[in-house]
């Protein structure tokens, strides 16, 4: 029985075929989650909504950042065949990540002023620390590439299981006494969970392939990267871009319309308690998509592994945004405390922007596998466009509830078409790709049944646990009914 469990195990999260690396990654995912979310009723209770509002727009100002400041040459990494060629790209995000590093650092010797065009004096005194989290975080990201290149999933899931656990206790460290941080806490806890990522991860990439790495470097091969990959930083940057600020753009925006730094900090927890879980999720299949995407495009497969990835994902996603989109308010307020209940009725207005956003981003790897960098860039116009009239609009109103209904609202619509123009690309069909969704809100509808139930008993505890055991329901029904645990040749 012992040998049969581990057979199962071994064959499960073997690092061949596309389940077993999806599966080793999404292990790290999930205890990346689990210390997320079993700190966040701490960090909740230990910071107040405002600390919470500008830690988080400090986040979203490096979100931005790093979507740009190597010119997305790492997302060439997976394309050549020799690896002196792939490390030669690597240096050259490397050489232009420092490069940008090195303006922010003068442009934020007047960060005061910054900090007040951008109507959140409070970010001013952590502006200082972003040249620092922006190499941290990118260099990172390099370092994780490389190693899903050489299919060494085991070290990136050390990577990010190293980098939240040392965020989460430095970030309830520095809520303690002595040191009874507001923001700063966050902020700085957010940087030093960077930084041990980078060590881990850099230094599994430096042990595999140091003496190669090193080798590579030389201006002519930086030069001749440069030129062969041009396309990324002329389409993919530019949409990279544009994609972060559609993502991000509520927490600029906010501030500019109310002044009000609780108010973001309830938007933020309303965001991030979907968003971050499922954007984990969504790196963990778009890393090894990229790879696999790659491999089927050659062998004329792309289709096929298009078709399994959007099902999983979707497989992944739609209970928890439904259930929280159904009890949010309730959910908040016992996992989070009192105060927090009106995150949860943000969270009830983003529900299915987040949910579509979740599917399509790991999906926009076939730009970059097919190279339609310039279809790229044309989508990611469009949504940024749509997306800021809708958030100004519903600011210019000086009412949150329609700023955020019509964000909610209108980036569902934006990230459908999205995710129709990729499945376009892929050669995937309409009623094909129908099909997932509505499976799986089959499968969610019992468990929503039940949770009906409870919010018309009134407790929110109730209502909690019952959401609880929903999951658990849903879960068990998908791994019954799609068979995810049986052994299949291939992975």
């Amino acid at each position: 029985m012992r040998d049969r469990l581990r057979n199962r195990l071994q064959h499960l999260f073997s690092p061949q075929g596309f389940r077993g690396p999806v599966l080793t990654l999404l292990s790290g995912s999930t205890v990346v989650l689990a210390i997320a979310y079993l700190s966040q009723p701490i960090l909740t209770r230990l910071y107040s909504p405002d600390a919470f509002g500008v830690a988080d727009y400090f986040v979203a100002v490096m979100t931005v950042l790093i979507s740009f400041t190597s010119l997305r040459y790492e997302d060439a990494l997976m394309l050549p065949e020799d690896e002196q060629e792939a490390a030669g790209v690597a240096w050259l995000a490397l050489v232009v990540l420092i490069g940008f590093a090195g303006l922010l650092s003068v442009l934020l010797l007047w960060r005061e002023a910054l900090a007040a065009l951008l109507g959140l004096p409070g970010i001013a005194p952590w502006l200082f620390l972003v040249p620092p989290a922006l190499l941290a975080m990118r260099a990172a990201k390099i370092a994780e590439l490389w190693l899903i290149r050489a299919k060494r999933f085991r070290d990136v899931t050390a990577g990010q299981v190293a980098g939240t656990s040392t965020m989460v206790a430095a970030r309830i460290g520095a809520a303690l006494p002595p040191l009874h941080a507001e923001a700063g806490g966050l902020i700085v806890g957010f940087v030093i969970g960077h930084v041990a990522a980078l060590l881990v991860l850099g230094g599994s990439a430096l042990r595999r392939s140091g003496r190669a790495f090193l080798a590579a470097f030389g201006m002519a091969r930086i030069a001749a990267a440069a030129r062969r990959y041009r396309r990324f930083p002329l389409f993919s940057t530019p949409s990279s871009l544009l994609g972060a600020l559609v993502a991000r753009l509520p927490f600029f925006l906010i501030p500019l319309y109310f002044q009000d730094e609780a108010l973001l900090g309830f938007f933020g927890r309303a965001f991030n308690v979907l968003a971050i879980p499922l954007s984990l999720v969504g790196s963990a299949v778009a890393s090894v998509f990229f790879v696999h995407a790659a491999e089927a495009h050659r062998d004329e497969r792309l289709t096929e592994v298009t078709v399994t990835v959007h099902q999983r994902l979707v497989m992944l996603g739609l209970f928890p945004t439904a259930a929280l989109t159904l009890a949010g308010p309730d959910v908040f307020e016992v996992v989070f405390g009192a105060p927090w209940r009106e995150a949860g009725v943000f969270m009830q207005y983003l529900g299915p922007w987040l949910f579509l956003a979740s599917v399509a981003s790991p999906l926009t790897r076939l730009f970059d596998v097919l190279e339609r960098q310039r279809l790229d860039f044309a989508t990611s116009v469009v949504m940024f466009l749509v997306m800021t009239g809708a958030l100004m609009a519903g600011g210019r109103t000086g009412d949150v509830t329609t700023m955020l209904l019509l964000l909610g609202g209108v980036g569902a619509g934006v990230r459908l078409a999205h995710l129709g123009v990729l499945l376009h690309l892929a050669g995937v069909a309409g009623a094909t790709a129908l099909r997932a969704y509505g499976r799986y809100a089959l499968f969610s509808l019992p468990g929503l049944l039940l949770m009906a139930g409870a919010l018309q008993m009134g407790p929110a505890w109730l209502t909690t646990v019952v959401t609880a055991l929903a999951g658990l329901l849903y879960a068990g029904l998908v791994l019954w009914k799609d068979h995810l645990l049986a052994v299949r040749p291939g992975g």
